[in-house]
Formats: C-alpha cells, structure tokens, sequence
C-alpha cells in the first residue's frame, strides 16, 4: 500500500523547553541548564511567532497539537 500524501509536511523541531520545579531547594544549588526537546509531527500552521504542530492528521482535522515559539526553536527540518 503506498504512502499518502498530506498537504501538511513531516517536520522535526529541536527546541528549548522550558522547566518548573517545585518544593524547597537551596538557592545556592539552583540548575539554570534548559533541557532540549525534539517534537516531530504535521506542521499545521506557521505563524510569525510560533509552529503548529500535531502528531495525528486526517484530511480534515489534526489532534495531539503543540505551539512551539519560534524564539525557542534551534532548529527545524522537513522530512
């Protein structure tokens, strides 16, 4: 069965996630190091400010949508 064609592209974004931590913690041992993410997915939409993208598409509908701001974005590739 072959592939089909979707007008959203397959893209891999590596992004800068941000992080929260909860509790008590000595401020003297605080980790100011963000963690990088990986997202792969169905580029929905691109706005000037961020990337729509979802894991799930039909023809007419997507689920399992993240918006990733392009100001946190190192890099992006269409697959």
């Amino acid at each position: 069965m072959a592939a089909k064609k979707y007008k959203h592209p397959l893209v891999e974004i590596t992004w800068v996630d941000a992080e929260t931590d909860h509790g008590w913690e000595e401020t003297s041992e605080s980790d100011a190091v963000l963690p990088i993410a990986t997202t792969i997915g169905f580029l929905i939409r691109e706005t000037d400010d961020a990337y729509l993208v979802a894991s799930t598409i039909s023809e007419t509908s997507s689920n399992g949508r993240i918006k990733v701001p392009k100001g946190m974005v190192k890099e992006i590739k269409k697959r």
